[in-house]
């Protein structure tokens, strides 16, 4: 039986989460969107894989487009964390890094599944703007923000428009995959925001 160990985040009405078992879901439906992919995905391959069970799935998340971005935001918030490291040349690095280090491995995959779904479900592409593009822009404005406080940043640039800059050769590159998403591609992208 799984801990019910409580956390504070509530899904729809009713008992609070279980860490454990947010946990382990949340786990399961990443796994499962790699081996699967989005549109074979369901509440109730979630559910079955997970060992937990349907009503516990619907009672946290409506849909399972809610579970996914929630996986997907977690596991980018834990391994893309906002550096503060002394320099804001050095944060951008480490975070757009670390941002290219992910989108290497499955996580890109998802994230490329993910963005290739929106082209044709009008609902999820506002969830996945909401619940995942706007994190990750909010982040990386964030440093930006600094950036011009610090003066490393000319306060006069668009910070919307240098985090779709960023962002948009990031994605570029992930989903042709014409050309890496390098250490070379990362300084690149950190010479011209600073610039």
């Amino acid at each position: 039986m799984m801990s019910e160990k409580i956390d504070s985040k509530k899904g729809g009405a009713g008992r609070p989460r279980s860490i454990q078992v947010t946990e382990t879901i949340l786990s399961t439906t990443l796994f499962l969107l790699e081996r699967e992919g989005y549109k074979k995905l369901s509440m109730e391959l979630i559910a079955k894989t997970a060992g937990a069970g349907k009503q516990t799935l619907y009672r946290w998340w409506p849909n399972k487009a809610s579970i996914v971005l929630e996986a997907v935001r977690e596991r980018c918030q834990l391994e893309i964390p906002v550096p503060e490291l002394g320099s804001v040349k050095q944060d951008l690095s480490e975070y757009i890094g670390n941002t290219c280090r992910l989108l290497n491995g499955s996580t890109g995959k998802i994230i490329a599944a993910l963005i290739a779904e929106a082209q044709f479900d009008d609902e999820f592409s506002l969830l996945l703007d909401k619940e995942f593009i706007s994190t990750r822009r909010e982040a990386l404005i964030s440093i930006l923000k600094r950036g011009i406080e610090q003066g490393e940043i000319n306060d006069c640039k668009n910070l919307n428009v240098l985090s779709d800059f960023c962002y948009g050769a990031i994605w570029y590159r992930l989903l042709n995959r014409h050309a890496p998403l390098d250490d070379e591609f990362v300084q690149h992208i950190v010479e011209t925001l600073i610039s």
